[in-house]
């Protein structure tokens, strides 16, 4: 009889990577997640990196603490440059939040939720270009 070890196994391959993103708090939670300007919020968008991607979600390495189950809008540039607009652009959950160093940093762990169709071909698209596989249409962690 096999044992369970208690170790979980991420499902999607992960890739790291480095482009630039940005977030904002989703209305749903604009109350009580509130970014002020010394956040270095700019026109009601906080920018951050997208520093891992897979099918089952995003990294997003960011200089603000933003809290785990926050709905959160994300628009990832850098696959056709800023001028051409957000490459993928949709509403994720925060998952983990995890600091990572004493500047401070923190590592945001989140998942696309029931991704519409248009986010849904982006993602997709991002997989393929980075040499991934599309996992039908599941897209959360």
């Amino acid at each position: 009889m096999a044992s369970h070890t208690g170790l979980i196994f991420r499902k999607s391959a992960r890739f790291d990577l480095s482009l630039t993103a940005r977030i904002r708090v989703a209305e749903a939670h604009a109350k009580a997640v509130h970014l002020t300007a010394a956040s270095g919020i700019r026109q009601g968008w906080l920018p951050v990196d997208l520093v891992d991607f897979s099918a089952g979600g995003i990294g997003l390495l960011s200089g603000v603490f933003v809290p785990r189950r926050s709905l959160i809008h994300v628009e990832v540039f850098g696959l056709e440059g800023e001028k051409a607009g957000p490459s993928i652009a949709g509403v994720a959950r925060t998952k983990r939040v995890v600091m990572t160093d004493r500047r401070p940093a923190y590592l945001i762990g989140a998942s696309f939720e029931d991704p519409p169709q248009e986010l849904q071909a982006q993602l997709e698209r991002m997989l393929l270009l980075l040499g991934g596989e599309p996992e039908g249409e599941t897209h959360h962690a």
